[in-house]
């Protein structure tokens, strides 16, 4: 068998009673987990050199400029802004440590009242605000899954909120959920009419700070679409995005189907304390 560059071997020598050299102990080790958890916190570091120390470097120019005798007016929505990004940020980062390294519990889910909640919460939002457009949304039968609650909840509010967030302004956000049975898992295909994903860049937006479109007008950590392949991951499955014909993305995440004994719930909103 061929070793991998994440995998390491070490040997040690067995010895008779003698103290002669008469053979050896070989240990394997995946260090895959190692590596990957190495790499995150490099990425944190420039992350947080850039994206956390940006905002406070504002807010503290705003706070410096609030000292002076004859302060200039200012927007304070700057300071929010700033304040908000930072805020933004941290979730983020608890979130893809969370599905990283949480305990997963999974238990059958009805996997429709899920999307079904998390769109009505969404709608909800869209209608508080007089400048949203509400979001026109196609859900179709959705079987039910195998999954983590609150890891699931998490999955569908990334990438519905995506969906409805990468939208050009004064376009209707449009989405249709869908979903397949297969070989023990369930194919769930969330597509959108946004401004899609650039070319060359299918894969590498679900990797850990990756934004696809950095000079856009749409805020963003680029961690979400990496906590959905940290969840898909983690229950077995995967999750890929394809365009979507006519304009727009489409994603399709791999769940596993409930044993044949068990029953559906409906999750409660339980949530785990960061």
């Amino acid at each position: 068998m061929g070793l991998r560059a994440q995998d390491f071997l070490g040997d040690t020598p067995y010895r008779d009673p003698s103290g002669a050299a008469v053979g050896a102990v070989a240990s394997w080790y995946d260090i895959t987990a190692l590596r990957e958890q190495e790499a995150d916190l490099r990425s944190f570091a420039a992350v947080a050199a850039h994206d956390l120390k940006s905002p406070l470097a504002a807010v503290a120019g705003y706070a410096e400029l609030l000292a002076e005798p004859e302060a200039p007016p200012f927007p304070a929505a700057r300071i929010r802004a700033g304040v908000e990004r930072m805020r933004r940020l941290i979730d983020d980062l608890l979130t893809y440590a969370t599905a990283r390294d949480a305990a997963l519990q999974p238990v059958p889910i009805d996997l429709r009242a899920v999307v079904d909640e998390t769109v009505s919460r969404h709608l909800e939002h869209a209608a508080a605000r007089p400048d949203a457009v509400t979001p026109a949304v196609f859900v179709g039968p959705l079987p039910a899954v195998h999954a983590d609650p609150v890891l699931l909840r998490q999955l569908l509010q990334n990438l519905i909120g995506n969906a409805v967030k990468y939208t050009p302004p004064g376009q209707t956000p449009r989405l249709d959920i869908t979903a397949s049975t297969g070989d023990g898992h369930v194919c769930l295909t969330i597509a959108d009419r946004g401004i899609g994903i650039p070319e060359g860049q299918h894969r590498a937006i679900f990797e850990s700070f990756h934004r696809a479109h950095r000079d856009s007008p749409f805020p963003g950590t680029g961690l979400g679409l990496a906590i959905c392949q940290r969840i898909a991951t983690r229950h077995g499955g995967a999750i890929t995005a394809t365009d979507n014909p006519g304009g727009g993305a489409r994603f399709h995440i791999t769940l596993p189907t409930p044993p044949a004994t068990t029953t559906p719930t409906q999750p409660t909103g339980r949530s785990r304390v960061h």
